[in-house]
C-alpha cells in the first residue's frame, strides 16, 4: 500500500469543499507572482526505523519552504517552484535528512477543443531507515536511503468539455536512481516509460463512460544476469464511469485487465484483474467521506518478482467552525510478492485537528499509526507518530 494513500484522500477532500481554505497570497513581480509557504512540524516518533523489537525512538522537528513562481493567464497557467525539507531526529542523527524538489508545469488551453497540461519534477530524495528496500533491517543503514527521481508527464485532450465524445492521450517517463553504488542497490534502479489512452463518451446526467489502456515499459539499470532481468512490458484495458450524480455525490470506477510480462523467461508473467473505484460523499456542507479502493501489480522492493497489492482506504473531513475542522483516515491494504511466499497485511489511521489561527497561519495536530503484519516476521512493525504542525504564507 502506498504510503501516501491516506495523504492523498484527505487531500482530495481538502479540494471538494471550500469554504476552509488557507489562502496563500503572492508578491507580485510582473508577469509572475511569487507564492512563498512554510511549513514547520514538531513531534515524537516510537519507532524510527521500523523496527520489530524495541527501535528507536526520538522527538523530530521538519522545516519545509516551498517558493512557486505562478503566471495565471486567461484559463492558463505556468508555474515553477523549489521545495527545501530539512528533518532532524534529536535522538538519531543518523535519520536526518535534506530533500530538494523542482517542479514544473504548464496547463494550456488552446481553443475549446485542444487543451495541454504538462509538468515536469525533479527530487533528490530519500526513504526512511526501515522503509521500501530497507524495510526490516533499517538498523543495518547508517543514513536515510537517498535517491533522485525525474518524471516528466503530457496529457493532450482533444474534444469539448460539453462534447458527447471526448479523448486523453498521456506520455509519462520517470527514472529512479538510489545514490549506493554496489550491485545490490543497482537492482533497485528503474525507468518507466508509458503510453495511455483514454475515451471518454457522455452518457447524460453529469455521467462519463470511460474506455482505458497503457502500455509500460520498465526497465531496470543492472541485472546479475539475463536470467534475472526485472525488466517488463505491462498491459492494463479498463473499462468504467465517472460521474457526478448529485451536487453531493462524485466518483469514478473501472475495472479491466492487466498483463505483465517480463524480458527473463525464467520469471513468471502475471495476468489477472485490476480495479481502480473512488467516491467523495458529502451529506452535509461540511463533512466529506472518501472511500477509495484500487487492485494492481506494482514493483517490487526486492523481494520476488513483482507485488500484487490490494488496498482499500476511508477518510472524514468536518468543519465545526469557520476556522476549525478534523480529518480522520483508515487504510488496509495485502502486499502479496509473487515469487517468494511474502504476504504483507497492512494497516493505517490518521487522525488530525486543523485550525486556522489568522488567515495566514494555520495548525495542524495530528497523529499517524502505522502496523505491517507480514508472514516474515522480521519484516513486521507498529509505529506511532504524534506532530504538530505550522503552516505559514503571506
Amino acid at each position: 500500500m502506498s504510503k501516501t494513500k491516506l495523504a492523498t484522500a484527505i487531500g482530495m477532500a481538502c479540494l471538494c469543499t471550500s469554504s476552509f481554505a488557507q489562502e496563500e497570497v503572492g508578491i507580485d513581480l510582473g508577469a509572475f507572482e511569487l507564492v512563498p509557504t512554510l511549513t514547520t512540524t514538531a513531534g515524537f516518533n516510537d519507532n524510527v526505523t521500523r523496527s520489530n523489537d524495541e527501535g528507536i525512538d526520538s522527538w523530530f522537528s521538519t522545516i519545509v519552504p516551498r517558493f512557486t513562481l505562478v503566471n495565471n493567464f486567461g484559463l492558463n497557467s505556468l508555474r515553477f517552484g523549489y521545495q527545501l525539507s530539512r528533518g532532524d531526529y534529536f535522538s538519531s542523527s543518523a535519520d536526518d535528512y535534506t530533500d530538494h524538489l523542482l517542479f514544473a508545469s504548464l496547463d494550456y488551453e488552446l481553443n475549446s477543443r485542444h487543451r495541454i497540461k504538462s509538468s515536469i519534477d525533479f527530487e533528490d530524495g530519500h526513504d526512511d531507515r526501515g522503509e521500501s528496500f530497507s524495510l526490516g533491517r533499517g538498523a543495518e543503514l547508517s543514513s536515510p536511503d537517498e535517491f533522485k527521481e525525474s518524471e516528466i508527464d503530457f496529457t493532450y485532450s482533444y474534444g469539448a468539455l460539453s462534447a458527447q465524445a471526448r479523448f486523453d492521450l498521456n506520455l509519462n517517463y520517470r527514472d529512479l536512481d538510489y545514490k549506493i553504488d554496489t550491485d545490490e542497490y543497482k537492482l533497485r534502479d528503474r525507468s518507466k516509460s508509458t503510453v495511455g489512452g483514454t475515451f471518454y463518451y457522455n452518457l447524460g446526467a453529469a455521467t462519463d463512460l470511460l474506455f482505458e489502456t497503457t502500455i509500460t515499459d520498465v526497465e531496470y539499470a543492472f541485472s546479475t544476469s539475463d536470467a534475472s532481468s526485472l525488466d517488463s512490458v505491462e498491459t492494463a484495458y479498463l473499462i468504467g464511469a465517472q460521474w457526478q450524480s448529485t451536487a453531493s455525490t462524485s466518483g469514478y470506477a473501472k475495472i479491466g485487465y492487466q498483463d505483465k510480462k517480463f524480458d527473463a523467461a525464467g520469471r513468471e508473467d502475471f495476468s489477472g484483474t485490476t480495479w481502480q473505484a473512488g467516491i467523495v460523499w458529502e451529506p452535509l456542507d461540511r463533512s466529506t467521506f472518501i472511500l477509495d479502493t484500487r487492485n494492481q501489480a506494482r514493483e517490487t522492493n526486492g523481494d520476488g518478482n513483482f507485488i500484487r497489492n490490494k488496498d482499500v482506504s476511508l477518510s472524514w473531513r468536518h468543519e465545526w467552525l469557520q476556522r476549525l475542522r478534523t480529518q480522520a483516515g483508515v487504510a488496509f491494504g495485502t502486499d502479496d510478492y509473487e515469487g517468494s511466499g511474502r504476504t504483507d497485511d497492512i494497516q493505517e489511521l490518521n487522525l488530525a485537528v486543523i485550525y486556522e489561527f489568522r488567515r495566514w497561519l494555520t495548525f495542524n495536530l495530528g497523529y499517524t499509526y502505522s502496523e505491517r503484519d507480514s508472514n516474515r516476521d522480521v519484516i513486521d512493525y507498529d509505529q506511532n507518530i504524534y506532530r504538530l504542525t505550522a503552516k505559514v504564507t503571506l
